[in-house]
């Protein structure tokens, strides 16, 4: 019986070599891959453009007192209104059991930043856009908004008052960058 000269637990250098070939293969490998995947998945991301809209920023300083403006984002509209103390006062003596979906001021009003309210201006009741945004047009009988699918009125915070809806204008997701500014989104 002939002695193995190799030492217990040793490796013979071919299989070194070899190991390190695939490992290095392998590497290379996923290098390809990643090189390849990631070009794709980059252009997954909106452009400078699509995030500008995804968010856009609203100048609301130039909206008078008692008046609207409307702005469209993806695809709903949204109303803003500056209200006057004298709108904020009345608001604030509306017993909440008289409305049927109760909020306070402070819960529809932006804190801070002047009289501000802003809303989804889409009915609650039936999805129909609403009327009231000019200073002229028709406000109904709590001077907010109305529908003119089903009749549906809401005050000036965006409240329902009358008709067959139930649930209060939404609030959409916005921040004031400053004071004449807001970001949607």
């Amino acid at each position: 019986m002939a002695e193995s000269t190799a030492k217990p637990g040793a490796v013979p250098a071919e299989a070194d070599r070899r190991d390190f070939l695939r490992i290095l293969a392998m590497a290379g490998g996923a290098v390809g891959v990643a090189s390849v995947i990631w070009p794709l998945v980059d252009a997954l991301n909106p452009d400078a453009a699509g995030a500008a809209q995804a968010q856009p920023i609203v100048t609301v300083s130039d909206i008078p007192e008692n008046s609207a403006k409307t702005v469209y984002w993806a695809n709903m509209p949204i109303l803003i209104r500056r209200l006057t103390d004298k709108q904020i006062a009345d608001a604030e003596v509306v017993a909440m059991t008289d409305l049927p979906d109760p909020a306070e001021i402070s819960s529809r009003v932006a804190p801070g930043n002047g009289h501000f309210v802003v809303v989804v201006g889409l009915n609650t009741g039936t999805p129909c856009e609403l009327e009231g945004n000019s200073p002229s047009g028709p406000r109904g009988n709590y001077e907010g908004w109305v529908c003119p699918c089903d009749g549906s009125q809401y005050d000036v915070l965006g409240r329902v008052r009358s008709g067959p809806a139930k649930r209060n204008l939404a609030i959409p997701r916005f921040t004031f960058i400053n004071k004449a500014q807001i970001q949607l989104g």
